[in-house]
Parts: C-alpha cells; structure tokens; sequence
C-alpha cells in the first residue's frame, strides 16, 4: 500500500491565473476525475519510497457525435442545459 503522506508522489493541478496548485495524493482504489485540460503533472516520490513504484490508471472520455455535424455542447435534453 502506498503511503502517500510519507512516499509523496502526488497529482499537482495548477490554477495557471493565481499560480497556485493543489495536491492529490495517490491512496489505493481512489479516482480522481479531471478536465483533461486542466494544467497537472505528476510529483516524484520523496527518497523515503525507495523503490515501490507509484501506479496511474488513466482512462479518457471521448464523446463521438451521433450524427455528422452535431452540436457536442448540447448533449442535454433541456434547452437552457449546456455541458461541460
């Protein structure tokens, strides 16, 4: 088991306009779900990991239109709605 508070090796995003960040730190079975254009990278381990390897999973979301031309912000069906 990682033990992150010690081992480190967090997600880091970045709030590019106020230039602070946040850190995740990776604990087993958690999920972070992220705009992919958000600004992060991922932080080395401190030297107290030695050699246990810190693992990602990543999945991407891809939303193919149903038909040629569509309107992918409007995958709702209330009018108002906009997504994302």
């Amino acid at each position: 088991e990682w033990k992150g508070e010690v081992w480190g090796a967090p997600t880091r995003f970045l709030d590019v306009n106020s230039d602070t960040h946040y850190d995740v730190l990776p604990i087993p079975g958690r999920c972070v779900f992220m705009d992919q254009d958000i600004t992060h990278t991922v932080v080395a381990p401190t030297k107290e990991a030695g050699k246990n390897p810190r693992y990602s999973l990543v999945w991407k979301l891809i939303l193919h239109p149903k038909s040629h031309k569509q309107d992918m912000k409007q995958l709702r069906t209330d009018a108002d709605a906009q997504w994302p």
